[in-house]
Order: structure tokens, then C-alpha cells, then sequence
């Protein structure tokens, strides 16, 4: 339901004006601009003198509320004004009758009846069910995250989810349209000054008052007095274009998200541009990954800290150790780049072991490396593929004379990479939890070897 309009806020009956709505919800925006225009020569000119006047008074009432919130003792009730001042007129001045002016007319009393719906009928109705429940989940949990920013709280989204399913549950049982948040209603709320759950039991309360006694009053208030109301009140919508320009600074990934999503919901249709708009901002997360590259650590003087060697200014770095983070999951989309990092950090290419490819000045002399750990810290989740990877990097490191050491594994990625077999290519000795101890544990074997010293990276 639409809480925004009052012949459509409480328990609507689902007859045919059902396909009605689902093909205007549907059809493209671009559609729905040139019915619009073709329409306008046959428009009514009280209803628009009516629409102009409505405007003229709530966007600048609105305007009010928002700017003196808190020295209003309470907001001022322009949409209760408007509604009373335009049924007063139409019902004065006939508009119904003497100028094709459109009213509410008369409101279904009660509810209606309890009955069970027609579960066969279930695989016809699924194919549409399904974009519904998307877009219905999609509109509310967009609409609850914009305010909790705002606002600065937080939200559950499965308990958003559960919410949803139990009302249209119940409500189906009565003939309900799917329910959903919508923007209009939300900001008529908080305009309202509106901010517990208290505010919607009385709204619940006064809609339920309309549908069991009230009804009647509302039958000479103008639709076009609604639809005001509800574009009024859609302004915080058109507001989000400021933030494009903040966006763009801040990532341009998540700039080009939201203007497909909103391409593809003004070409298309909002099921599809959702869509849309959640496959390619997957495929955002995809490339992100797919471009990450493995840093080559350095401990920080006096410190216990690693820190890449190309971002720290005074790092200190063993000969013949080398020590790797990769900051991104390790699956089947990363493996490729994973691989080649490895390779170009131990100089394991082609040609078989050579100097090591680090982020050192040029003129330094590089040693061939002798143990390499390798930093599991920033890798959320391995698939099987990424374990594989793991495992042949064991057996080629072996081969190539360089230990490896594994440093700071979560317990996911640590079960994976066993049930993958890396017991068989590496030792329990091999495996550390932290990089502080792997790096004392790879000293000690590179002692034997000379003196222990260390390069200074300025």
C-alpha cells in the first residue's frame, strides 16, 4: 500500500485495478514522460490551477518546519490545512460537478473479510511475486540506511526482511497490496517530527479512524490535492543530486554505481534498474579485487610494526627475507593476479628463481630471496581455487630453495587451505600467528648463514 494517499492507506481490495498498477509501476520512465506531455492539452484547468495553489503553500510551509525545527514548538500541520481547505471548497463550490474536478469519493468502510488465498494459483502469480518482493525490500532498506545516516543510528537488515515477510503474511490473508516504505510518506514523518515507532502507531491509529468512521469527510478532498502532498513531500529525493559532486571526490566507482542505477531505472523500469544497479556494482567489487597488488613489508625502526615499504619513510629490511601481504580475498577472480604478484616479488617467473622484484631504491643490490612470509592477515576468504594457488606457491617456493611462512590466518581461511591439503606441502611449524612472530622465526634461520644485518630504506 501507498501510505501517502488515503483511498489507498488502509486495506485495499485486489481487483482489477491490481494489473492496473503493476503496468504503470512497470513501464519505462521515459514512457511514462510522454504519455505525460501528450496528456497536457487535455489537462483540466482547475485541476491545475489547484495543483499550483497546493504547491504554493506546502513547499513553502515545508520550508518552514525544516528550517525553524527546533524553535517550532511543533511543526505546522500545512498538508491537515490543505486537506480541510480544499474539501471545504470542492464541497462548496461543486468543483466535482462543474469542472470535472476528480475527488476521493467514497471510501470502503471496515475490512475486509479473513479468508485464505488461492494457493493454486501460486505458480502463475511467482514470475511477478518475485520482482515485487525485491523491489518492495530493496525501496525500504535504501530508505531506512538514508535516514539512519542522517540521523546517526543503525538497522538490522534481516530484521527489516523479517518485518516485511510477517506483514505481507498477514495482510495477504485480507486482499492486501504488497506493503513497502516509501519515500513520500517517510519524509511527511520526519517532517512531522516523527522519530520512534510511536510516530506510526498514531498513524496507524488515524488511518484506522478514516477507514472505520472518517471516510465519509474525505469525499470531496481533490486527488490532485494528494498527489501534491506526495511530490511535496519527495523533495529530500531531488536533494540527493547535491551529494553527486561529494561522491565524485570521494570514489568514482560508487559515482558511476549510482548514475547506472539511476540511468537504468529511468530507461527501464525499477525492478530492472535494481537489478542493473546490484549486478554492476558486483562487478565494481570484482574489479576492486581483481586490481589489488601484494605489498612487500618493512618493519619500522624501534617498532613492531610492518608497514609497506613504499608508503613508510625509514623501514628497515633483512637481506634474504621478504615479507608479503595480500590485502583481498583469495578466489577464483584473484588467483591470476595473486600468482603473478608472488612471482614478480620472489622472482619465480619463467626463467625459474631469480632476484627478487621489491620496493627498494634502484640502487640497491638485491639478494636472492631465502624465506618469504606471507602476510594472511587481509585475506577475508579462500575458495578452492585460491587454496590451490596456495598450494602450488608451497611447492614452488620449496623448489626454489625459499621457505615459506604463513602469518596470521583467520580460522576460515586456515580451514580451507588444510581441507585443501596444505598440511602435505608445509609443516605446523611453518604456520604463525602473527607476522611479528614469523619474522623472529625467519631471523633465526637466516643466522646461520653470516651476520645478521639489515638495509635501511629511506
Amino acid at each position: 500500500w501507498e501510505p501517502g494517499g488515503l483511498a489507498s492507506a488502509g486495506w485495499v481490495r485486489a481487483g482489477g485495478s491490481r494489473a492496473w498498477h503493476w503496468a504503470v509501476a512497470h513501464r519505462p520512465c521515459p514512457q511514462t514522460l510522454a504519455a505525460v506531455l501528450t496528456a497536457l492539452p487535455r489537462s483540466s484547468p482547475a485541476e491545475l490551477t489547484i495543483s499550483a495553489l497546493s504547491l504554493a503553500l506546502l513547499v513553502p510551509v515545508k520550508e518552514l518546519n525544516v528550517r525553524f525545527r527546533d524553535k517550532l514548538p511543533t511543526p505546522i500541520p500545512g498538508e491537515i490545512v490543505m486537506v480541510l481547505l480544499a474539501s471545504v471548497l470542492c464541497f462548496t463550490s461543486s468543483l466535482d460537478t462543474r469542472y470535472n474536478v476528480q475527488i476521493v469519493g467514497l471510501l470502503p468502510r471496515g475490512f475486509p473479510q479473513l479468508h485464505l488465498p488461492n494457493l493454486a494459483a501460486l505458480p502463475r502469480l511467482l514470475a511477478d511475486s518475485l520482482p515485487v518482493a525485491l523491489v518492495t525490500f530493496a525501496v525500504s532498506a535504501s530508505l531506512a540506511s538514508i535516514y539512519a545516516d542522517k540521523y546517526s543510528y543503525t538497522i538490522d537488515s534481516n530484521q527489516e526482511l523479517l518485518a516485511h515477510g510477517v506483514s505481507n503474511l498477514i495482510s495477504s490473508l485480507f486482499s492486501c497490496f504488497p506493503n513497502s516504505a516509501t519515500l513520500a510518506t517517510t519524509s511527511l514523518l520526519v517532517d512531522a517530527g516523527g522519530n520512534t515507532q510511536l510516530a506510526g502507531l498514531f498513524s496507524c491509529i488515524v488511518v484506522l479512524s478514516v477507514l472505520l468512521w472518517l471516510g465519509p469527510f474525505f469525499y470531496y478532498l481533490p486527488k490532485a490535492v494528494l498527489a501534491c502532498i506526495n511530490i511535496s513531500s519527495m523533495r529530500q529525493m531531488f536533494f540527493q543530486m547535491q551529494e553527486l559532486p561529494q561522491l565524485w571526490r570521494i570514489s568514482r566507482l560508487d559515482f558511476a554505481v549510482w548514475m547506472v542505477t539511476w540511468v537504468a531505472v529511468v530507461i527501464l523500469s525499477v525492478d530492472l534498474g535494481l537489478a542493473i544497479g546490484v549486478v554492476f556494482s558486483m562487478m565494481t567489487v570484482v574489479c576492486r579485487t581483481q586490481r589489488v597488488q601484494c605489498l612487500a613489508l618493512g618493519l619500522a625502526e624501534g617498532t613492531e610494526l610492518y608497514r609497506p615499504l613504499r608508503e613508510s619513510h625509514k623501514l628497515l629490511k633483512v637481506p634474504g627475507l621478504c615479507i608479503l601481504s595480500y590485502p583481498s580475498p583469495l578466489y577464483f577472480g584473484t588467483r591470476g593476479q595473486f600468482r603473478r604478484s608472488l612471482e614478480w616479488h620472489l622472482g619465480l617467473g619463467e626463467g625459474g628463481k631469480g632476484a627478487p622484484k621489491t620496493d627498494s631504491p634502484p640502487d640497491a643490490v638485491a639478494e636472492p630471496v631465502r624465506v618469504v612470509v606471507l602476510d594472511c592477515s587481509g585475506i577475508a576468504f579462500a575458495d578452492a581455487a585460491g587454496a590451490r594457488e596456495v598450494l602450488q606457491l608451497a611447492s614452488r617456493c620449496r623448489d626454489a630453495g625459499i621457505h615459506l611462512l604463513l602469518a596470521q590466518c583467520n580460522a576460515s581461511v586456515l580451514g580451507t587451505l588444510t581441507q585443501a591439503g596444505l598440511l602435505d606441502r608445509v609443516t605446523p611449524e611453518q604456520l604463525f600467528v602473527s607476522v611479528q612472530d614469523a619474522a623472529a622465526h625467519a631471523l633465526e634461520r637466516l643466522e646461520p648463514t653470516g651476520p645478521k644485518t639489515c638495509t635501511v630504506w629511506v
